[in-house]
């Protein structure tokens, strides 16, 4: 199998593919990797292996460097994890009759070209807001798309640290995500000024990006007790150490970390956006509306601290929902059985 995307940076979709990558292996198939360099470089598994997509001159560069990939490598398939690489993949699987298939990692803020986009022959989208899009706004068959879920988390080697029964402020809340427009770190800033009116609250936020000066001074013009650490190894610890997980996305396509703080039995609350609305529904979590003004999101995140029966019920149940749809079956096990297909010569 060879896995093309943009770069090795600390997003969620990366993670998805280093983790499917690895599962792969472990199943008996050859995996390699396109894309840009970045910083989860030194994370890719072990017997896996990795070209630097060359992005210099043009789409045709492109071309040519996974032309000559499938050439030397024959694998029975392209998985494409964006719509850019979808192009270039159908552009090579034509000339070498590869099958190609493809992630729907995103709810899109940007439709685009529908004639270019999701035209692979298995679509395998994240949640079933995803795959709503993929059908409803670009018109694919819904039999052509597979909801798979993010990645299993559930299979920390750490046992989840409980969340404590009583108050025990500061409270410390946590963001997480690359510092750009679709986390809306502006936003986080000021719910947690906002909570902090009724409530002791101190904000931390793993990940960087181009709205870091921004959001730096948005906390500081504020006085919004956020503080950001920049790119972190240690998520579980960092969970560990929080009372709450605070999303502020724009759009989603399921929110890895979501389910990694319901892995850890850690309360979440965000905005009811993509794939968001479905992981924080039924009791999992609490989800608001995207329109709801930052003073009662901040009054939402204040009661939600507070109130450690409520978090603590929240967090169990989560929990349990990781064990049930966050497994290694669940996740990999139908982009393995479409493989499987191919495999077997039987598309």
């Amino acid at each position: 199998m060879v896995h093309v995307f943009n770069t090795l940076n600390s997003g969620g979709l990366q993670r998805v593919v280093l983790m499917l990558s690895g599962w792969l292996t472990e199943h008996g198939y050859q995996v390699s990797l396109v894309s840009a360099d970045g910083p989860l470089r030194d994370q890719i598994p072990r017997n896996v292996r990795w070209s630097e997509k060359n992005t210099k001159l043009s789409i045709l560069s492109e071309v040519i460097q996974l032309l000559g990939i499938v050439r030397t490598e024959r694998p029975i398939a392209l998985h494409a994890h964006q719509r850019h690489d979808a192009l270039v993949c159908h552009i090579v699987g034509k000339i070498t009759s590869t099958p190609v298939v493809e992630h729907a990692h995103n709810t899109l803020p940007n439709v685009g070209v529908k004639q270019l986009s999701f035209r692979s022959s298995r679509i395998f989208a994240v949640s079933g807001e995803v795959k709503r899009m993929v059908t409803d706004v670009y018109k694919r068959p819904a039999a052509a798309v597979t909801v798979v879920g993010g990645v299993p988390f559930h299979t920390s080697a750490e046992p989840s640290a409980e969340l404590s029964a009583s108050p025990n402020p500061p409270f410390r809340v946590l963001g997480i995500g690359r510092l750009e427009e679709q986390k809306d770190p502006e936003r986080f800033v000021r719910v947690v000024a906002a909570a902090r009116q009724l409530v002791d609250v101190e904000a931390v936020w793993l990940g960087t990006g181009s709205h870091l000066t921004q959001a730096r001074e948005l906390a500081s013009r504020l006085n919004s007790p956020v503080t950001f650490l920049g790119e972190s190894n240690d998520v579980v610890g960092e969970l560990d150490r929080s009372d709450a997980l605070l999303m502020t996305s724009k759009w989603e396509g399921l929110g890895l970390v979501v389910l990694e703080a319901f892995a850890r039995k850690r309360p979440v609350i965000g905005p009811r956006t993509g794939g968001m609305g479905e992981l924080l529904g039924e009791g999992r979590g609490i989800a608001v509306e995207p329109e709801e003004t930052d003073e009662s999101f901040g009054a939402e995140l204040a009661s939600l601290l507070q109130d450690r029966a409520r978090s603590r019920a929240l967090a169990e149940k989560a929990f349990a929902y990781t064990q049930e749809h966050a497994t290694e079956d669940a996740v990999f096990g139908p982009v393995l059985a479409e493989y499987t297909r191919y495999t077997r010569g039987s598309v």
